[in-house]
């Protein structure tokens, strides 16, 4: 008896869970709510000449056999590029991950001494088990960093509060900062 499989949503995990069981022979339909575009926010889009990535995601996995598969699928369309995500605040660029030394050097004296009392103050009274993006971005860094930096930049990229994006999550986008 064949299996028959519906996918809902067709971007990058939706796409490629349909390649998988199709090439195992299943039945995958894959339904999407877009009736123009597939890849979700995983796409590119082009203006009058101008190319846009649509979305704030960038393709990347340490895993060799994710890397394999998305080379295999689109062999002429995986481009490898540097990473480069920059914040602009107060007429300067800040590298994205934020690199601590560098933003206090760009934040000048006053700033960045209240940065360094708030990211005392999270150390020595942090958010007892931090369960969303905010808490455990402010015990890492100090709430004065997260509000100059992460709040903004991170809800206008996901589009939510960042109350309701999970500290787990913030921790591994975030971890070796």
């Amino acid at each position: 008896m064949k299996t028959n499989v519906a996918i809902i949503g067709a971007g990058p995990a939706g796409l490629t869970a349909a390649y998988l069981l199709s090439k195992n022979e299943v039945g995958v339909t894959v339904l999407e709510a877009d009736p123009v575009y597939v890849g979700g926010i995983s796409r590119t889009a082009t203006y009058k000449g101008f190319h846009f990535d649509i979305g704030g995601h960038r393709f990347f996995s340490k895993s060799k056999e994710v890397n394999d598969l998305w080379k295999e699928i689109l062999p002429q369309d995986m481009l490898d590029r540097p990473r480069s995500s920059r914040i602009f605040y107060g007429g300067k660029f800040f590298a994205y991950p934020l690199r601590p030394f560098e933003a206090l050097l760009k934040l000048g004296l006053l700033k960045s001494a209240l940065c360094v009392l708030s990211w005392l103050k999270a150390r020595l009274m942090p958010v007892r088990n931090p369960r969303n993006f905010e808490d455990w971005v402010s015990n890492q860094f100090g709430k004065r960093l997260f509000n100059t930096f992460f709040k903004s930049y991170t809800e206008k990229v996901w589009g939510m509060s960042c109350r309701e994006i999970s500290a787990d999550w913030a921790a591994q986008r975030i971890k070796g900062l």
